[in-house]
């Protein structure tokens, strides 16, 4: 493989990442929480901290891989790397960012809707963006982009309805209100 120079551009994968990451990891979250409890304040409170701390992990998770990955290429015998890796500064942010916008699509609809319609306005708004960076990676890379978009959108919402189900779980057992 050789050096590519992409200066400037931000790496696609960072984006996925963080963007993926952001939104797959609150939806359940707040789906979760909102299974659990009909106080719209819990779920609020538990969505922003979730976004700001995850945000931060994610970042922080990308520049030491890139840099852990900068170096294990710069190490190998014929000194070959990606070029993803040369600046982990960018990666941390990248996906840091994409994190928090990630994080924001299943958060919105509670500040403005009621408990249930939050969580159907959630799942449904999030299944689309799914889908959507899903095709969209497809059609920038290869692959059909209906079954990409399908693909993301099925994998992050069976993940997210696995929180719900354990807020489901846990208001059943009574341990939360």
């Amino acid at each position: 493989m050789q050096k590519t120079s992409h200066a400037g551009k931000v790496n696609f994968r960072d984006f996925i990442l963080g963007g993926q990451d952001g939104l797959v990891n609150v939806l359940g979250l707040v789906l979760g929480v909102a299974g659990a409890t009909l106080n719209t304040n819990i779920v609020l409170i538990s969505g922003i901290v979730a976004t700001v701390a995850e945000s931060v992990s994610m970042g922080a998770v990308a520049y030491t891989s890139s840099k852990a990955a900068k170096d294990y290429y710069a190490s190998i015998k014929h000194k070959l790397h990606f070029a993803e890796f040369e600046n982990p500064f960018r990666s941390a942010a990248t996906v840091g960012i994409s994190t928090v916008v990630g994080s924001l699509i299943p958060l919105i609809p509670f500040f403005f809707l009621n408990i249930k319609n939050a969580i159907v306005v959630s799942l449904i708004f999030s299944a689309l963006v799914l889908f959507f960076v899903g095709a969209l990676k497809a059609r920038l890379s290869i692959g059909n982009w209906k079954r990409s978009g399908f693909e993301m959108m099925v994998i992050g919402i069976i993940a997210a309805l696995v929180g719900y189900g354990v807020g489901i779980l846990l208001k059943s057992y009574g341990i939360v209100v």
